[in-house]
């Protein structure tokens, strides 16, 4: 598979939505988003989108050049109306406006309505513990899980993340209320191959390990009937509270639409030191404990993966690459 630095990523994926008269520090911003999963490993959030979001720049049916703004403005909290903007614009102004409230009063909130994919929610989480902030992430997604005992997808895999400041790496919590990500199936059905039974069932709501009948199907909640109830918490928090689409009235970066996903998240910002002093410090003790019984840490993968493509550089599929090519974004 052909292999590329980070860096030529980041050039030609911002090159390309400039073209699309995205302004250059947003296209700056959305290029990291995309090259931050790909480093992470988390390849699902990462350029495979890239071709749909060009497409629905150029249908209008994303914001290139928003007018966002801020409602409902209390000294802990907010409202960001997104105006149908990238999602990861969306996201960074909202990281940015949690994190001023919660040095100033502790805590700070931030619902988000009128937005789209964020990507992966790390990528939020790592500018939150650069603030030496708590950071709290949700978002909904486009339907995928049935309610337990029905067989219609009606909330998504709507994942819940943390990040948390230590000295060193931060310790980051980012996971999907399904038993898998969709994006990994999506990723599964474009190059040909099979998903662990267990991940999907089809149409029918039998189990399959085809990737194409899970995505006609539905995705199975983490833990059954308890993965559904997180999934519902998130939507509440991402949806319902900011007023953003809820349930099947979400939109996706793969769904065939011709209007605006609506898809709404939740950021929340926590000041450790207006607690009490040391946390950092705490959480070192804690995280030497788990490794020193052997355990990994949650992010600690996504670290070593960070490291290693820094090194060698990000692969991508030679499906993908041709598909980019077709979108202009590489010769």
């Amino acid at each position: 598979m052909p292999q590329f630095a980070a860096r030529s990523l980041r050039r030609l994926a911002a090159d390309a939505l400039r073209a699309l008269d995205v302004p250059s520090a947003e296209a700056a911003l959305v290029a990291d988003s995309l090259v931050d999963s790909e480093l992470e490993g988390q390849a699902s959030h990462g350029f495979i989108r890239f071709p749909f979001v060009l497409d629905r720049l150029r249908r209008g049916l994303i914001n290139a050049r928003p007018s966002m703004s801020l409602t409902s403005v209390r000294p802990a909290v907010a409202v960001l109306d997104a105006d149908n903007c990238l999602g990861p614009v969306a996201g960074m102004r909202a990281v940015e406006a949690a994190t001023e409230r919660a040095l100033a009063a502790g805590a700070g909130v931030v619902a988000v309505r009128r937005s789209n994919h964020l990507g992966s929610l790390s990528f939020y989480l790592r500018r939150f513990t650069a603030s030496r902030v708590i950071g709290l992430a949700f978002t909904n997604t486009p339907p995928a899980m049935p309610p337990p005992g029905g067989h219609t997808p009606y909330l998504g895999t709507n994942p819940i993340a943390a990040g948390f400041p230590t000295s060193v790496e931060p310790v980051i919590v980012d996971l999907a209320t399904s038993q898998v990500a969709r994006g990994r199936i999506l990723k599964a059905a474009r190059v040909g191959e099979p998903i662990p039974e267990g991940w999907a069932v089809d149409a029918e709501g039998q189990p399959t390990t085809d990737p194409e009948a899970a995505i006609e199907g539905s995705l199975l909640p983490l833990g059954g009937h308890k993965g559904f109830a997180l999934a519902l918490l998130v939507e509440v928090l991402s949806g319902v509270l900011s007023a953003a689409a809820v349930g099947p009235e979400v939109g996706g970066t793969f769904e065939e639409s011709d209007r605006e996903s609506n898809v709404g998240h939740c950021f929340v910002a926590i000041d450790p030191a207006a607690l009490v002093p040391g946390f950092a410090e705490r959480m070192d003790r804690l995280t030497a404990d788990i490794r020193r019984l052997g355990g990994r840490v949650p992010g600690d993968r996504r670290h070593s993966e960070r490291a290693h493509r820094l090194r060698e550089g990000i692969e991508l599929s030679d499906e993908l690459v041709e598909e980019l090519r077709k979108q202009g974004v590489v010769a």
